[in-house]
């Protein structure tokens, strides 16, 4: 983990910069430490990041504000079960893992190729009967099941794709590397399910427990659709975090005066 220096002393961009590394190494050092875990003291955690003991103080007070760490006293600092909080970007799940400071992996539940139903079809702008490879992968951070991806990528577009690749291999990098297709932008849905037993035993948590789907449709920067899927991300693990402006009525922005 890179050295982390003061906040003193630096100008405010610089001290907004280094507050948000703190606050990045500290989420990942909570993710790999586990929820019930208790964490080192904090002479040791400040070594470890190399930050005073003082702005290492007030980053704990931030994490146990949002409800991340748990103070007891005489017993030191616990992680709760904490949830991961998901901006919504257009980023891989191997981007997102490597953001937090953790090693993404992969595990291949099934691929193939099979012909597009109406569905598949209108998303992807395809006719319907045009071969599309199918892949559903098991999403792991440094090991521990995070989600179960279910994708559709159109075959007349990737000439010599092996879906099999995607085990060890970023859809997104590959996409890019080797055939030019840089992924732009994204349509998504976003609704609370249930998982079946058979879901739950993917994801090691109970049958029937909360999760979050996710339906996905990307777009490449020439405006095409290259990938259609639904996602299943762990309810206990996962937030989605939505920015969001308000709507000025037709009229308004002219107007002059304040605003309230």
């Amino acid at each position: 983990m890179p050295t982390l220096l003061d906040t003193r002393g630096v100008s405010p961009r610089s001290r907004e910069e280094k507050r948000d590394q703190l606050r990045r190494g500290l989420e990942a050092i909570l993710q790999q430490t586990g929820g019930g875990s208790r964490l080192p003291p904090e002479r040791e955690l400040a070594d470890r990041l190399g930050v005073a003991r003082e702005t290492l103080r007030r980053a704990l007070d931030e994490l146990q504000a949002r409800g991340l760490l748990e103070r007891r006293q005489g017993a030191g600092t616990f992680v709760t079960g904490q949830s991961w909080l998901k901006p919504l970007v257009l980023r891989s799940f191997t981007e997102d893992m490597r953001e937090r400071g953790l090693v993404a992996s992969s595990e291949l539940l099934s691929h193939g190729v099979r012909r597009a139903d109406a569905k598949v079809a209108l998303k992807l702008k395809a006719v319907p009967g045009s071969e599309m490879f199918e892949v559903r992968r098991l999403r792991l951070a440094s090991g521990e099941p995070m989600a179960i991806e279910h994708a559709f990528l159109p075959r007349a577009r990737l000439p010599g794709f092996d879906p099999a690749r995607l085990a060890r291999h970023s859809l997104y990098e590959l996409l890019q590397r080797e055939y030019g297709l840089a992924v732009r932008n994204a349509a998504q849905e976003i609704q609370a399910t249930v998982l079946t037993e058979d879901e739950a035993l993917l994801l090691e948590v109970a049958p029937f427990s909360p999760a979050l789907l996710v339906e996905r449709l990307v777009y490449s920067t020439d405006g095409d659709p290259i990938e259609y899927g639904k996602s299943l991300y762990r309810a206990d693990r996962y937030r989605f975090e939505v920015n969001v402006g308000r709507a000025v009525p037709p009229g308004e922005g002219d107007a002059g005066g304040d605003a309230a």
